[in-house]
């Protein structure tokens, strides 16, 4: 029984060969949406890039949360961790929401003040 219970470095060590191969299928996947975003009629919108760059760092985020978990002395460092990866997530959020408003605000005066021919 002792063969089948892993030590916890040699889980550390998988689930951290584990990320690093996410890294790379989440690398590849941005890559392809870009490509495609930029071959596409709205690529080059504001907005278009905008988005992108917010799921881009959501997902950046999400990264860094599991390398931070994995490298967790002890119960309460994961707690603290988790803590500020919500309070950070939670501020990026306001400020994007910030952010859209303010481009929506801005898309409905320019449609609003388009002179008539």
């Amino acid at each position: 029984m002792a063969e089948s219970e892993m030590p916890a470095e040699q889980v550390r060590s998988v689930m951290t060969k584990n990320l690093e191969q996410a890294h790379g299928a989440i690398a590849n996947y941005f890559q392809f949406v870009e490509k495609s975003i930029s071959d596409s009629p709205m690529g080059a919108t504001d907005q278009t890039k905008t988005f992108r760059n917010y799921v881009e760092r959501s997902v950046a985020a999400s990264f860094g949360l599991s390398d931070k978990l994995l490298r967790a002395k002890d119960f309460q460092d994961v707690l603290r961790i988790q803590t500020e990866f919500f309070q950070t997530q939670l501020k990026a959020l306001t400020e994007q929401s910030k952010d859209l408003c303010g481009t929506a605000t801005k898309a409905a005066s320019d449609v609003t003040h388009v002179p008539i021919k």
